[in-house]
């Protein structure tokens, strides 16, 4: 059954079980382009009434709004993606995301939203690395005959208004000895990705893999596991850290994946994901998450990873 969400004044759907490999993404127009966002990180979509400019501030920070109680930061999407072309100027017909990270809520200017749509990640697809390009763009995605791009909403908003700054500037992770242990990650973001790596050799972890999406991972894991069992597959990858929404394969099904494999099923899990909620910490659970770690607290996802390794005992000593 259908039920319909009184914030975004749009059907969303039934609650999609964890492991499905499906989304829900919520299609928008930027300057006559297509783009979209996972429905789970959009609190509102509004109105836009009056915004207070603020001075010497990011060219693309429009100014503040006031929602309720709050005074969020408008980013003029636009702006950012196109920069002052006569295009994306502000129409009277635009709207507003209220999207939030890490329990900091921002907003951004777009031109028109659409409808939501329910997808597999199978049909998205990576965007095509491309020296330098440094879109924020994480998936394409064809919807209804149109290209659609997934936006790197957690990039941008690093980019422009510091989200991810707070949580590593103030990481303070001692650095120990990890002798050798191997990491897999699977993250499309590539911001989010850089960031990882450097906070894991940060805290002493040496030996890690990247990539960009949970299909990659997943092919990676499953030819290690070929010619190792239960006790040796450690010496091959100790931990995983997975997002949630990437291409192909999102996090949930990855982690369904690894769970029913006879070698790895007792790898430990953790999921990195701004997605994480309560709705979400019982889908982890459902699929045999052993932790979910908000982002960007990169200090907490070093201590969890460490503790499933078995190193906090030599951060308690």
């Amino acid at each position: 059954m259908n039920a319909q969400n009184p914030k975004l004044g749009i059907n969303t759907g039934i609650l999609l079980e964890a492991g499905t490999n499906e989304a829900e993404i919520l299609v928008f127009e930027v300057g006559g382009q297509t783009f979209g966002v996972n429905v789970a990180k959009v609190k509102e979509v509004l109105g836009i009434t009056k915004v207070t400019a603020l001075p010497q501030g990011h060219p693309s920070i429009e100014g503040v709004v006031r929602i309720r109680q709050e005074v969020v930061t408008l980013i003029h999407l636009g702006r950012f993606l196109y920069g002052d072309a006569e295009e994306v100027a502000s129409q009277d017909s635009d709207c507003l995301l209220l999207l939030e990270f890490n329990q900091r809520p921002l907003a951004f200017r777009v031109n028109r939203v659409h409808r939501i749509y329910r997808v597999s990640w199978k049909a998205t697809r990576p965007l095509p690395i491309t020296p330098g390009m440094a879109a924020p763009i994480t998936s394409v995605v064809l919807i209804d005959g149109k290209l659609v791009q997934i936006l790197d909403f957690e990039s941008i908003g690093a980019d422009v208004a510091g989200i991810s700054e707070e949580a590593s500037n103030s990481s303070g992770v001692s650095r120990i000895d990890a002798p050798n242990i191997p990491i897999v990650f699977a993250e499309d973001s590539r911001m989010i990705s850089e960031m990882i790596s450097d906070h894991l050799q940060e805290a002493g972890f040496t030996n890690f893999h990247g990539f960009v999406d949970g299909q990659a991972a997943w092919e990676y894991l499953e030819a290690l596991a070929e010619d190792e069992t239960v006790e040796t597959i450690r010496e091959k990858v100790g931990i995983l850290i997975t997002d949630i929404e990437m291409p192909r394969m999102d996090g949930f099904s990855l982690a369904k994946h690894v769970r029913m494999h006879p070698v790895l099923g007792t790898l430990p899990i953790v999921i990195f994901s701004s997605l994480v909620s309560r709705d979400n910490e019982k889908k982890g659970a459902q699929v045999g998450v052993d932790t979910q770690v908000p982002k960007p607290r990169y200090a907490e996802l070093v201590e969890k990873t460490r503790q499933l390794v078995g190193l906090s005992e030599l951060v308690e000593a």
